[in-house]
């Protein structure tokens, strides 16, 4: 399992030994008010990084605050790995405002963070440089920068930040780096990342429990449950490789054993963190998707928006319905869907600037889906303006990606296939993007690109709705000689 995006710092009393070859790397500076905060500090970091045991590194980084009330990067850390919105935000609030007793290192980090809160990517990015110039080869900042990158979809930079920095005896940012390079398809190296975090920590369930899902992006479904299975024996309280069961058996189209394994785990594992309840529930309705099921998923769907408002947790909520919409049959059902997506988001409950924005934009983005299956310009023109108005300035990748597929989607089905090219490309995690881009190539001519498409298509696991909404069905169509005439001929044509 990847941890949830983390803070921790740098300087610290380690447990892990660098080797004697390795150059000493400039430490972060860490203001910790005596060597107990030390000490936990360095703990909070194996806990959170590199076994990724998160409810016990929240605890200690309480212990911690409850020491030393004024230490603002303590607040800082704990607002990274919480898993906890109304506490990530809390603790966001608490750092800025404690940003005086902190040193000026910790200040810019408090500051990047802050500003990436609000929303101000410029201010966040630069920020970021400012900080990483100075301490390249600290394995926490880099953890740090590798982390955040990855989290706004900016793979290839994450990796550079990676491969800048020499660091190569880091569990935690082994373990992060190999997702990286997954994200990227670039599985080779992330195999070769797994074996060395296994190999560093050859008793612990994480390594397992890690490799297994990038087997799974790869399309190993069977080794991928094994090491699930491994990670259960090293500890049988390990959840998401319980979970990691279930989400792999889902992609496999075994739903009904899906939802078993899934129902294992909620009832093995009650009190489950908020964020890792609500990520799990959603996948469990995401398997009525898969078998078109929409009354099974309608109602699984629902019970999760429900339990999301009476933990007022707007984004959830919000994110449910958008969800609900997209799978929708009927178009003034999905539009209903979709202004109660936009009131639940509306009401801000324990939701950042930045995931209102990324929020908001995927919803627009669900408008123009529904627009362009109901064959209404108009309303497509209009989330397409609106997006645009979000994207304007943000350098955020995340709202830039919602927009290229939005116009890329408009002018697909306008038959204007040269023009949604570029739009589609830059939409490239989305498989309602990639079929339309493998087809838009087809139609222009360009065969070997559809191909390099189609196979892209046909190997992508993540467990999400647009996942179950395209991929099941353009399998199906790869091996069913009268499926989908324009996607075999991509295929064929590539041969000669």
């Amino acid at each position: 399992m990847k941890p949830v995006f983390l803070l921790i710092v740098a300087g610290l009393a380690l447990s892990l030994t660098i080797p004697a070859q390795t150059p000493q790397p400039v430490a972060f500076p860490i203001s910790a008010k005596n060597t107990e905060i030390r000490r936990l500090l360095d703990q909070a970091w194996i806990l959170d990084s590199d076994q990724v045991e998160q409810s016990q590194a929240i605890e200690v980084m309480k212990k911690i605050l409850k020491i030393d009330p004024d230490f603002a990067m303590g607040h800082e850390i704990l607002a990274q790995i919480s898993l906890d919105p109304a506490e990530q935000m809390s603790e966001q609030k608490l750092a800025f405002a404690k940003k005086s007793h902190a040193n000026s290192a910790e200040q810019t980090v408090i500051q990047w963070f802050q500003d990436a809160a609000d929303h101000k990517l410029i201010s966040a990015i630069t920020n970021m440089n400012d900080v990483l110039h100075k301490y390249p080869h600290d394995r926490w900042l880099v953890f740090l920068a590798n982390s955040w990158l990855t989290a706004q979809t900016q793979y290839e930079r994450a990796a550079a930040v990676y491969e800048n920095s020499g660091i190569t005896d880091s569990p935690g940012l082994i373990n992060n780096a190999a997702y990286t390079y997954a994200n990227l398809r670039q599985f080779s190296k992330a195999f070769s990342l797994m074996d060395k975090y296994v190999a560093l920590m050859p008793n612990d369930p994480n390594p397992q429990d890690s490799y297994a899902e990038i087997l799974r992006m790869a399309g190993h479904y069977t080794v991928a449950i094994d090491h699930y299975r491994v990670a259960l024996s090293m500890n049988p309280q390990f959840y998401s490789s319980q979970f990691g069961i279930a989400d792999t058996y889902m992609l496999t189209g075994e739903e009904t054993r899906a939802r078993q394994e899934y129902e294992i785990g909620f009832q093995k594992f009650p009190s489950l963190p908020d964020l890792d309840y609500i990520r799990w529930k959603t996948r469990q309705a995401t398997t009525y998707v898969h078998e078109t099921d929409v009354a099974g998923a309608d109602k699984a769907f629902q019970s999760l928006a429900d339990y999301a408002h009476s933990k007022h947790l707007s984004q959830a909520e919000a994110d449910t319905y958008r969800q609900m919409a997209l799978y929708q049959t009927n178009t003034q059902q999905a539009l209903t869907l979709l202004t109660k997506a936009e009131s639940a988001l509306h009401d801000g409950n324990n939701v950042s600037p930045i995931n209102a924005h990324h929020e908001a934009a995927q919803i627009l983005r669900a408008r123009a889906e529904v627009a362009i299956k109901a064959g209404d310009s108009l309303a497509v023109d209009a989330a397409v303006a609106k997006l645009t108005s979000v994207s304007l300035n943000s350098d955020d990748k995340v709202i830039d990606s919602a927009l290229n597929g939005a116009i890329g989607a408009h002018l697909f089905y306008e038959h204007k296939y040269k023009q949604s090219i570029p739009h589609l490309e830059e939409d490239s995690n989305n498989p309602l993007s990639l079929e339309r881009l493998a087809n838009a190539y087809r139609m222009t001519g360009y065969y070997s690109g559809a191909r390099h498409i189609q196979q892209l298509l046909a190997s992508f696991n993540d467990p999400t709705l647009e996942q179950a909404l395209v991929v099941p069905v353009f399998r199906k169509c790869l091996v069913n000689p009268t499926c989908n005439v324009i996607m075999k001929n991509a295929a064929m044509e590539t041969k000669r």
